[in-house]
């Protein structure tokens, strides 16, 4: 049968999980719009030992023609309670994209709780304090994952997580880095201090030079606000300070480029 009404209770919850960071914290549970994404999903599911755990795929009908006609055979190793088919108007009455694709998948929340026994020594993490940009994260996320990055954690304000635009951009790369959410932005410089991990606040200018800076013995770099970068506050509780020397006009990058130079930094002589 068809999800033909908005008003299906299935339907409705989906919408709200896509909407409603609030909700998606109180039922543990996030949603995956698009074709490869959702498809990654399920195949980490069924094939790959459970990466993402799938709660519920629901698609409009043609959506895996050509390219992707293999898919329902894997899609039926879900179990048929956890697929449902829905109409083209339905999928884009919940989807904020330009150009839904017909396809979406809850799934269950992956971040892990924050100790210093979830740390590993001598690890290499980023550390995003405040970052207000979706787009920003799922691109940091994707660029841990390419760096082979021990993990990633979100202080203070930071966007979802689980924000669609995060998802999105992340592309699949969001189960293969550990992620931790903690708010206390104190209690996660102390916690890497304890783990023997020192952390690098990134800074515009006064550190150290990041050609220069030392990243043996692993290191949590540290990455502020877009607009505003880390507080003085913030920046100071770290155990030092690195800099990306500017050579031309400007005086400060975008987050998501400014994290990329530093992670592969980090782990390109970190070896």
């Amino acid at each position: 049968m068809v999800i033909t009404s908005k008003d299906n209770p299935k339907i409705k919850q989906l919408a709200k999980l896509y909407s409603n960071r609030r909700y998606r914290r109180e039922t543990g549970l996030f949603v995956i719009e698009g074709i490869r994404g959702c498809v990654d999903a399920v195949l980490d599911d069924v094939e790959h030992g459970g990466l993402i755990k799938v709660e519920a795929v629901y698609y409009v009908e043609g959506t895996f023609d050509n390219e992707f006609e293999w898919f329902p055979e894997k899609l039926e190793k879900l179990g048929g309670n956890r697929i449902f088919t829905m109409t083209r108007e339905i999928a884009g009455r919940i989807s904020d994209t330009d150009s839904c694709q017909g396809i979406f998948v809850t799934a269950k929340c992956m971040d892990k709780p924050f100790s210093e026994e979830a740390l590993k020594a001598g690890g290499r993490y980023l550390i995003l304090d405040e970052l207000q940009d979706p787009g920003n994260l799922g691109t940091m996320i994707r660029t841990s994952d390419a760096m082979g990055l021990d993990g990633i954690v979100l202080s203070g304000n930071c966007v979802d997580l689980y924000n669609p635009k995060t998802v999105r951009s992340a592309v699949g790369s969001m189960p293969r880095v550990d992620i931790f959410v903690e708010k206390d932005f104190a209690k996660v410089t102390d916690t890497f201090a304890l783990k023997g991990i020192p952390t690098a606040a990134a800074v515009i200018g006064g550190g150290t030079d990041v050609l220069e800076y030392d990243f043996t013995d692993g290191c949590a770099v540290v990455i502020g606000n877009e607009g505003r970068g880390l507080t003085k506050e913030h920046a100071d509780m770290c155990s030092s300070k690195v800099t990306i020397s500017m050579h031309g006009h400007i005086d400060s990058l975008n987050a998501a480029t400014a994290a990329t130079i530093l992670l592969w930094e980090m782990t390109r002589r970190g070896d």
